[in-house]
């Protein structure tokens, strides 16, 4: 009785405020003592599940005083509610309605073109965030990607030279992007250069692909807007657009278990 008057002194009220978050329908916190070890959302947003997640770690930190990381929160889709159509009266139910005006002759209005919104979930791979750690001689890239609202996480490691942390990055970038095929993919990094087009710095990217004992050569760029590696992870995943598409997925799941640090 006292494990379970503890857990509900702070996991109820922490769920309730949850709960009241925008789209959220419902949520369950899993807990280990005092620390959060999962919560699950459900919600009908079409949302991205990122914004859900900064939700609920900002009302964690400001009401609460408590630190997640965003990899603990799993956010699941409900099916959109369909609401019935308003009964049509009948004709007989009251008077007739005033006999309405001819409108004066004029331009025939054209129907607004329908705006297409953008699907909750998204087909292509996309950045999610891209890191360097030196430690001396050595180097090792982290890329994250994500794909339908889920991350996957690639690295790569090795001497730590200007031009080698360019090829780590996008050797992170295949890394990541094997995370979420089912078979894995014979793919390696050619070169990757930064060229100046015009007032404009550009990045080129080029991958060797073995098919059938033939080596395909795939080519990706992007402009360099602000930061250099993630130009560079933008110019890989254009090399790979069109190959990934006709490869066999895996079936994601909401989150991967990681070993953990001590507390």
């Amino acid at each position: 009785m006292s494990v379970e008057t503890t857990r509900s002194s702070w996991i109820a009220p922490t769920e309730a405020a949850i709960r009241a978050l925008r789209d959220v329908e419902s949520t369950t916190i899993q807990a280990d003592g005092d620390s959060i070890r999962e919560i699950h959302v459900l919600t009908r947003s079409t949302r991205s599940p990122k914004q859900i997640v900064r939700d609920v770690q900002t009302v964690l930190l400001t009401r609460f005083n408590r630190s997640i990381d965003y990899r603990v929160v799993s956010v699941a889709y409900l099916t959109p509610e369909v609401r019935p159509p308003a009964p049509v009266p009948a004709a007989d139910a009251g008077p007739a309605p005033p006999p309405q005006r001819a409108p004066l002759p004029g331009p025939v209005p054209v129907a607004p073109r329908p705006v297409e919104t953008e699907a909750p979930v998204q087909e292509r791979i996309r950045f999610g965030s891209v890191n360097l750690f030196v430690s001396g001689p050595r180097t090792q890239a982290q890329v994250e990607l994500r794909w339908r609202g889920l991350p996957r996480m690639g690295s790569a490691s090795g001497w730590s030279t200007r031009a080698e942390a360019h090829r780590l990055v996008a050797q992170a970038t295949l890394a990541a992007v094997q995370e979420f095929l089912a078979d894995e993919v014979p793919l390696a990094v050619q070169d990757v250069q930064f060229l100046r087009l015009g007032r404009r710095r550009v990045v080129v990217v080029s991958l060797s692909l073995l098919v059938d004992r033939q080596e395909k050569v795939l080519v990706g760029t992007c402009a360099v807007e602000q930061d250099m590696h993630q130009a560079a992870v933008c110019a890989t995943l254009a090399a790979l657009n069109r190959v990934v598409g006709g490869l066999r997925r895996k079936e994601l799941t909401e989150y991967i278990l990681r070993p953990t640090s001590a507390q």
